[in-house]
């Protein structure tokens, strides 16, 4: 001390300093939010029941991505829907335009059916026609050519990040493939469980809603990815049908995150690639990653008792709530421990 004070230290400003709160980063928290599990649907197909489906998801703060194919007759009395679907939340992914479909889906079918016209230009009507910044998802119409690698590597050209499948139709192996986390393979995603009835050529559905809500149930409970799909067209709805039931039973959670399926994995690369650099009391935030597509925010945990300031700026305070977005800035404190939910590039200080 004494040393110190010779030094030209003033002990009124070691002593403050001494009383400044002592932050720590502990680490990057699983899920966006702090959350304990992940809630995430998307529906098929460009049919009159969109809105409907769409209408419903609101209801009970479900997020969604919607796959639509562009070159569709209905599509354009569903694009102002669409944009207020993205305003909301959701998200527009791409089903192709014209939904070329064939069993078997032989690697001569799907070298011809996947062509730039359908999966670049499928991207490009979206972007033209929504506020979306980016098409992040695809999905197999179908569920065709999802097993071939040379038409995953064309959906990965065009900037996808994610493509979903819908496999083994005939046979009822679409219906609870029992993904309850990120696929290994992006663009052959598979998901938790289909929520609808029998449609297609598939022998039956899966809408029995004590099995639905026990499936969602497990996920929950193991804090996971619950990532259900239906077609529109193959639903119930009202409060008392199975699937806006189900929708009853697993929204507004206070701890789950409910996000759209390419949101989600934007996040996880998002998640993997930011940077947190300590530079005294500051932190310093930052990524690789092209902010226009991976435009979302993550949380990050820290144990201290002051409060954040991002760039200059004080972050509002959640005591908590559904967490229905991707991306934004705010902070939720559990005792000691800070839940900073932030943009990846900036300064954060605690003051």
């Amino acid at each position: 001390m004494l040393r110190i004070l010779q030094k030209g230290v003033g002990l009124g400003f070691l002593l403050a300093t001494c009383a400044l709160p002592q932050t720590r980063f502990v680490g990057k928290a699983q899920w966006l939010g702090g959350a304990k599990a992940v809630v995430t649907h998307t529906i098929d197909d460009t049919t009159k029941f969109v809105p409907a489906a769409v209408d419903a998801m609101d209801v009970y703060g479900i997020k969604a991505t919607i796959y639509v194919n562009t070159g569709s007759k209905l599509i354009e009395e569903l694009w102002p829907r669409l944009r207020k679907a993205v305003a909301d939340g959701h998200e527009i992914g791409s089903h192709s335009r014209t939904h070329p479909c064939k069993w078997p889906d032989t690697e001569e079918f799907c070298a011809g059916a996947y062509t730039d016209a359908e999966i670049v230009g499928s991207r490009d009507d979206i972007l033209k026609n929504t506020p979306q910044p980016h098409v992040w998802s695809w999905c197999y119409p179908c569920g065709n050519c999802a097993r071939y690698p040379f038409i995953q590597k064309r959906i990965a050209a065009a900037g996808y990040l994610v493509a979903r499948n819908y496999q083994d139709e005939a046979k009822n192996g679409h219906l609870i493939p029992n993904v309850n986390t990120f696929a290994a393979n992006a663009f052959d995603a598979a998901y938790t469980q289909v929520v609808q009835k029998k449609g297609g050529i598939a022998p039956t559905g899966n809408d029995d809603l004590p099995a639905l809500n026990a499936k969602f149930d497990e996920v929950y409970a193991a804090g996971q990815i619950y990532n259900f799909m239906s077609h529109p067209q193959w639903l119930e709805y009202g409060g008392e049908a199975f699937y806006e039931a189900h929708l009853r039973h697993i929204g507004k959670r206070d701890d789950v995150w409910y996000v759209p399926l390419g949101p989600l994995y934007a996040y996880r690369e998002l998640r993997e690639s930011v940077e947190v650099k300590a530079q005294g009391k500051r932190f310093v935030l930052g990524t690789k990653l092209d902010r226009k597509v991976y435009d979302g925010s993550v949380t990050l945990e820290f144990v201290g008792k002051g409060k954040p300031v991002l760039d200059g700026v004080a972050l509002v305070e959640r005591a908590g709530g559904v967490v229905m977005q991707w991306k934004g800035a705010w902070f939720r404190r559990v005792g000691q421990r800070v839940f900073v939910t932030a943009p990846p590039a900036g300064v954060l200080e605690f003051r």
